[in-house]
């Protein structure tokens, strides 16, 4: 995902502008972080950056299963009586 293509925009602002904003993230990657009463509440991705995040958090997530497991498989499980 391309982090330099940051926009902010208020909730009211995101609803005038929803086509503009939507385009912006299909053609040109933009991701528009969306705010409300100056909180941040969501951000707009493309599908490309939306898949991209998805399948990092999966290898992540693959990544962790195999740490854990060959921890337990080199004798950190837990010993019983």
């Amino acid at each position: 995902m391309e982090t330099d293509k940051l926009n902010r925009v208020t909730a009211q602002e995101m609803r005038e502008q929803l086509s503009d904003l939507l385009n912006r993230a299909a053609y040109t990657n933009e991701t528009t972080l969306i705010t409300r009463q100056g909180k941040e509440v969501a951000v707009l991705v493309s599908v490309k950056d939306w898949a991209e995040l998805v399948k990092l958090r999966k290898d992540n997530l693959i990544s962790e299963g195999i740490s854990a497991q060959s921890e337990n498989s080199n004798g950190d499980a837990a010993e019983t009586d």
